[in-house]
């Protein structure tokens, strides 16, 4: 079986929009546990780039 993860930041396959906090805060909390990351989320940056073409990124 393959697997696969398919990233769409810019809402073209889902509505980003919809789950991007909730995916955000989850993927930070685990890194978090992990000690991987002491910062707060950081929401506003990806809110920033969502739709914004990978070079100007």
């Amino acid at each position: 079986m393959v697997k696969a993860i398919i990233f769409d930041m810019d809402g073209t396959l889902f509505q980003t929009n919809k789950i991007l906090e909730g995916s955000l805060e989850e993927t930070f909390n685990y890194l978090r546990s992990k000690d991987l990351w002491h910062d707060k989320t950081p929401i506003e940056k990806y809110w920033e780039i969502i739709g914004v073409p990978l070079p100007v990124v």
